[in-house]
């Protein structure tokens, strides 16, 4: 389909959306980035809740429940975002965040279910302000450089790329899932922390897409106003 439009692209005199557009560099990184870290994020939303039933034993509305720490760190890192920006620069931000998220993500697989809730808690509540962090910088730095003829057409590739990434996520977190659950001998409980280890290390790995942004890069969207 890909290949379909870019052909298509080329032919038409005013395609929905240019092909000139993805030359713009922090552009094409925003894109990418949000294919691939999203690959990672995407599936916690869909794994704890389901390792909290099926392997700790949770009711269901309890599992759902414990979601919403990650809601209210999200939120609650939206105030510091811009700051963090200013200290460190889209590139140092984006790198160090992503890691981070990968690690967060890997650490699920050392929660088991003699665990005190906050301990389960905490953790989601750390990584709900990373992801929320990460995102704002990914959506923003995408849009950074892009000018008035093409910012309509960048929006709607960004937030077709955010769906995209996030059911892309929770398809190959599932795929990952369903291959340890074929390894003889492993509890349901290993196999979850064999998926969040797998799916940690692919976030970790995507980080080296934001290495190809500049250090200035984004600093027309955060210097400070006097």
């Amino acid at each position: 389909l890909l290949a379909a439009y870019v052909r298509h692209a080329r032919r038409h005199p005013t395609p929905l959306i240019a092909l000139p557009m993805f030359k713009i560099r922090t552009f094409s990184v925003g894109i990418a980035g949000n294919l691939a870290t999203r690959l990672g994020t995407g599936c916690v939303p869909f794994l704890m809740p389901l390792m909290l039933q099926v392997g700790f034993g949770y009711p269901a509305l309890i599992a759902g429940c414990m979601m919403a720490p990650t809601a209210m760190g999200s939120i609650l890192a939206k105030s510091m975002v811009t700051q963090v920006l200013r200290w460190c620069g889209y590139r140092k931000t984006l790198v160090g965040v992503t890691l981070f998220i990968g690690l967060m993500i890997a650490q699920f697989s050392l929660q088991s279910s003699s665990m005190p809730v906050w301990m389960l808690i905490l953790p989601l509540f750390i990584l709900g302000m990373a992801m929320s962090t990460q995102f704002t910088a990914m959506n923003t730095i995408t849009l950074a450089d892009l000018t008035d003829e093409n910012a309509s057409g960048g929006n709607s590739v960004l937030a077709v790329t955010q769906q995209l990434s996030i059911s892309l996520g929770v398809a190959v977190s599932a795929a990952v899932l369903r291959i340890y659950e074929g390894i003889e001998g492993t509890s349901t409980v290993e196999q979850f922390h064999y998926t969040f280890i797998s799916m940690g290390v692919i976030t970790v790995l995507s980080a080296s897409v934001f290495m190809l942004l500049k250090p200035k890069d984004g600093r027309n969207l955060i210097k400070e106003r006097h």
